[in-house]
């Protein structure tokens, strides 16, 4: 259930709106030393000096448990793609291993840094970066909690989302929360961490929890959970398209500088170019036959690559029709008598690819 809309004005100006927790402090000593201390007093009676050492008085150090959830990435995407990745950052302040729990989460509101969402992923999960490469990798990537975080120590976590095929739409925002845990047994998630209570009076032989936490969105201070938020952007496609057309042919000068006299073939070259950001899907190119020229039969190729306009390396022969052998390919074609079509299903951003085809001056 997608959370009860924030006004942006609630998150304006915040520069800790991404990392909800203390600024980062060194972790200090750790949690569970028992330093001792003993004191002593010297005196003189009759001009001899005496000397008496005191007790030993020691005291645990107690668990101070802090963190940081680092966010505020915009990740590009493409309308209708699965496992889509974005990332974060966990980082133990705490003076001690811990364990976090992680929960991901779609948030319905206006962040200035990442924009207003409008739609919700599919399939939202959350993975830890458990090689620390940086890099989502399916299989490897699969613990769902972090295990025996080191004091001031940092580890990726991934959030993984299928991107809906509804046209329109453009921002996604998504949040992280971790979760302090108790550390100690590698393998095995921890139970949450609970807060001593403030009402039980300090016991220097005892490790008592206190949470030094921020507060942040949809988090209270002092509750051992940090927040972050990044975007998912189907970014837009700037897709431009070119057309030429050569002369292969003619009856008179055959293939020696032929010229467009009635007779000779030439070639129609479509370049279709994706400036980006975004990656288009489902591009259709479509020509309708010019007057004055008949098309040669199964001429048609898409997929290639071209230079200056021109076609230089044809991609997959298409014949004229939408069925047969040459449709299972990544690309199709077909001309129905007036219009020839050719179809490229994705094209990245900063590639062309082109689609030829043939026709005789009548």
């Amino acid at each position: 259930m997608r959370n009860t809309m924030i006004k942006s004005a609630l998150l304006c100006g915040s520069v800790t709106l991404f990392a909800w927790a203390s600024s980062a402090q060194a972790a200090g000593t750790e949690a569970g030393t028992s330093i001792p201390n003993q004191a002593s007093v010297s005196y003189s009676v009759g001009g001899t000096t005496t000397s008496v050492d005191s007790n030993v008085a020691t005291f645990v150090v107690d668990k101070k448990v802090n963190l940081t959830v680092t966010g505020g990435v915009i990740t590009q995407t493409a309308i209708g793609t699965s496992d889509q990745v974005t990332a974060f950052q966990v980082t133990n302040l705490t003076n001690a291993t811990q364990d976090f729990h992680l929960s991901p989460d779609q948030q319905n509101l206006s962040i200035p840094i990442l924009g207003a969402d409008n739609f919700d992923v599919s399939n939202l999960r959350v993975f830890v970066d458990v090689n620390g490469n940086g890099t989502y990798e399916a299989g490897i990537d699969t613990a769902t909690y972090i295990d025996e975080l080191h004091p001031e120590t940092s580890v990726t976590v991934f959030l993984v989302g299928n991107i809906p095929n509804v046209p329109g739409e453009d921002i996604a925002i998504v949040s992280l929360s971790a979760q302090a845990a108790a550390g100690g047994s590698v393998g095995t998630e921890g139970a949450t961490l609970v807060a001593t209570s403030l009402l039980q009076a300090d016991s220097p032989s005892t490790m008592d929890i206190v949470f030094a936490d921020a507060s942040g969105t949809f988090d209270l201070a002092r509750d051992g959970i940090g927040r972050a938020f990044n975007a998912y952007k189907i970014g837009t496609a700037a897709v431009s398209m070119t057309k030429t057309a050569r002369v292969l042919s003619d009856p008179v000068n055959l293939l020696v500088n032929p010229r467009a006299i009635p007779g000779a073939v030439l070639e129609y070259c479509l370049t279709v170019s994706n400036a980006g950001p975004g990656i288009a899907t489902g591009v259709n190119l479509t020509d309708q036959l010019p007057a004055g020229t008949t098309y040669v039969p199964n001429s048609l190729s898409v997929g290639g690559v071209g230079s200056g306009g021109q076609c230089v390396l044809n991609g997959t022969t298409e014949d004229d029709d939408t069925t047969g052998a040459d449709e299972t390919d990544l690309y199709g074609g077909s001309f129905d008598g007036t219009v020839v079509r050719g179809t490229i299903p994705t094209l990245l951003v900063g590639t062309s690819l082109t689609a030829a085809f043939r026709v005789t001056v009548n």
